[in-house]
C-alpha cells in the first residue's frame, strides 16, 4: 500500500513508523528541512521536502499513485487544503485529515474529505484494516443542515489584512473555503495573507456568523457578512 502522509511532527512521525512496520510504502511530506532530515535518517522514509498544500509538492510525493493521502499538520486549515488537491486534482483514492480543532469535525466531512480523525491510535487502526483487508471501505457523506456558506468583503481598514490565516482566532465551527481577490479564486491555508477587497467565503454553523463578522471587521463599517448558500 503507498501512503503519503503531509506533516512531519509529533503525530505523522509516529504513524509514518508504524505504517512502515506493516509493509507500506511510505512518503511523508515535511517542510522543515531540519525535520525532514532527522526523519529521513531515523525511519529511512522517502521525504520530501516542501509545502503539502502545494499541487507541486504533492505531485513530487507520488499522490497521484498513493492508496492514501494523509494530511497531519497541525493546521486544521491546511489539512483540508491537503486533502481537497488530493481527491480532486490528483484523484486520490481515499484521503483521511487529522483535526486539531473539534469543532471543525463536521465541516471537513462536509467538504468531502473520506476520513476525519483525531487520535493517532484512530488513524492506526483505520490503516491497519486496509492493510489487512486490502479493500476500499465506503464512506458515507455525513447530511449538515445546520451549516452556511457565508461570504464577507474585506474593507480597507479590516484588523486582520496582512495576517496570515493561521494566526486569526476563528471561532469553531467556521473555515475558510475559498477567497476572491480580484479575478482570482484562491484555496486558503494556513499561510494565506489577507487583503483589502478580499472576497472571503467561510462555511460556519449561522451561531458563529457574528463573531466571524467582527473578526473580519474589528466592528468598523464595511460590508456585513451574507448568506452564500445553505448547506
Amino acid at each position: 500500500m503507498r501512503i503519503v502522509i503531509v506533516g512531519g511532527g509529533r503525530v505523522g512521525y509516529q504513524v509514518a513508523k508504524q505504517c512502515a512496520a506493516w509493509g507500506c510504502e511510505i512518503t511523508l511530506v515535511e517542510h522543515d528541512p531540519a525535520k525532514a532530515k532527522k526523519i529521513q535518517e531515523e525511519l529511512s522514509l522517502r521525504v520530501v521536502e516542501g509545502d503539502g498544500t502545494q499541487p507541486h509538492i504533492l505531485k513530487k510525493a507520488g499522490a497521484e499513485e498513493a492508496d492514501i493521502v494523509i494530511a497531519l499538520t497541525n493546521d486544521d486549515q491546511d489539512n483540508l487544503v491537503v486533502c481537497q488537491l488530493a481527491e480532486r486534482q490528483f484523484k486520490a483514492r481515499r484521503t483521511l485529515a487529522l483535526v486539531n480543532n473539534p469543532g471543525n469535525e463536521k465541516l471537513f466531512r462536509w467538504l468531502g474529505v473520506n476520513q476525519v480523525i483525531g487520535p493517532v491510535s484512530l488513524i492506526l487502526g483505520l490503516i491497519q484494516e486496509r492493510v489487512d483487508m486490502d479493500a476500499t471501505t465506503a464512506m458515507w457523506m455525513q447530511g449538515i443542515k445546520d451549516l452556511k456558506m457565508i461570504q464577507f468583503k474585506l474593507g480597507p481598514d479590516a484588523p486582520v489584512l496582512g495576517r496570515k490565516i493561521k494566526e486569526i482566532p476563528f471561532p469553531n465551527e467556521c473555515i475558510l473555503v475559498t477567497i476572491v481577490r480580484g479575478d482570482t479564486a484562491i484555496v486558503p491555508c494556513g499561510n494565506t495573507l489577507l487583503e483589502g477587497g478580499d472576497l472571503v467565503f467561510a462555511l460556519a454553523n449561522p451561531a458563529v456568523q457574528a463573531e466571524l463578522e467582527y473578526i473580519l471587521s474589528g466592528g468598523n463599517d464595511g460590508a456585513p457578512a451574507q448568506t452564500a448558500s445553505k448547506a
